[in-house]
């Protein structure tokens, strides 16, 4: 059984305040285990205390052991892992506003480099790693969908995010090759309760006030649950060490995504499409703005080629490994908008 094996193991995660981690702490929490939660000092825990309370779980908040722990600081990060059997790595900086792109290759290249020596130094059992599908190279075939054997070329039009993506990979690599046993996911977009000016939140959020627009582009999706399920079921998995796995439910076009969040929200769908040529305009106008007023960009580069690329992935890989099944989109996009809607109205005086 996955309770009894996971509670005999002494678990550890970082990033575990943001809304991938919180979600994988309630689920280890939901299993009994024990978690030492690695954080920075005056670390914000609202979303996590948010997550335990929509998941039932907050009755169990005393089960985590906080470590304030500064990930690039080597010295600490081996004392927090001493001891350790599992390394859950959910941390990571996320930002696509040009004016923070250096410190985000840096940070979270830093970042893994620390946890994957520290991992080496004490002995840890093993590392699951949460990558991302920017690591992940075209298809030779066109028309078919990227799998975890799609090998990446070439770093151009990558954003910043997805290039320290891609250096922290290649570190989890380096520290397998050095004898680390590790597991390496690669969610495509996590759709999830968190925070709503932020991240997916923030798109799903949007969705829901968005009455007329949609781009053209196609992407995966995934709930934030089944990551954090895969997560913990792949740490258990014999066959899984050493490999990577795209987590990913199914590939939805923004106008599926716009439509299904309408319906969640009993209003029209949106219809006027976004193409390139509109949205470079508007990204333009942005980039004037932004240095007029110094606000950041609200549409950088990176969002005019996320916005209309098409991109399908292949999540069966996983499936074929353990034993496991996806939730349907449409089950986690309605549950994720009315959470907003209920967050929204709790909001207003």
């Amino acid at each position: 059984m996955i309770t009894e094996t996971l509670t005999r193991k002494k678990i550890a995660v970082t990033g575990g305040t943001g809304m991938l981690g919180s979600h994988l702490v309630a689920a280890l929490l939901d299993e009994g285990c024990r978690v030492k939660l690695l954080v920075r000092e005056g670390s914000d825990e609202g979303l996590l205390k948010r997550t335990l309370e929509r998941t039932g779980t907050a009755a169990l908040y005393d089960r985590i052991e906080f470590s304030r722990t500064a990930l690039n600081n080597p010295h600490e990060l081996d004392e927090a892992l001493q001891g350790i059997d599992i390394v859950f790595h959910c941390a990571a900086r996320v930002s696509f506003d040009p004016g923070e792109a250096d410190a985000v290759v840096s940070s979270n290249t830093e970042t893994t480099t620390h946890v994957v020596n520290s991992c080496l130094a004490c002995g840890v059992g093993l590392l699951v790693h949460v990558s991302s599908i920017a690591t992940l190279g075209r298809p030779l075939d066109a028309g078919a969908p990227i799998t975890e054997t799609c090998i990446l070329n070439s770093l151009v039009g990558r954003t910043a995010y997805g290039i320290s993506k891609i250096y922290a990979e290649n570190t989890v690599l380096r520290g397998m090759r050095q004898g680390l046993r590790a597991v390496i996911v690669n969610p495509s977009i996590i759709l999830g309760e968190g925070d709503w000016k932020r991240g997916s939140a923030a798109l799903v959020a949007l969705g829901a006030r968005n009455r007329l627009f949609y781009t053209e582009g196609i992407k995966g999706y995934v709930d934030v649950r089944d990551v954090a399920q895969a997560m913990i079921r792949l740490s258990l998995a014999p066959l899984a060490a050493g490999r990577r796995f795209i987590v990913s439910a199914g590939n939805l076009s923004f106008r599926e995504l716009a439509a299904r969040v309408a319906e969640t929200t009993g209003r029209m769908r949106p219809c006027i499409p976004l193409g390139k040529t509109a949205l470079r305009t508007l990204a333009r106008l942005d980039e004037k703005l932004s240095r007029a007023t110094g606000r950041k960009r609200m549409f950088p580069d990176a969002f005019v080629a996320d916005a209309t690329d098409t991109l399908r992935y292949d999540g069966s890989e996983l499936l074929r490994t353990i034993d496991f099944r996806y939730t349907p989109l449409e089950e986690t996009i309605a549950r994720i908008v009315r959470a907003y809607l209920e967050d929204r109205k709790s909001c207003r005086p």
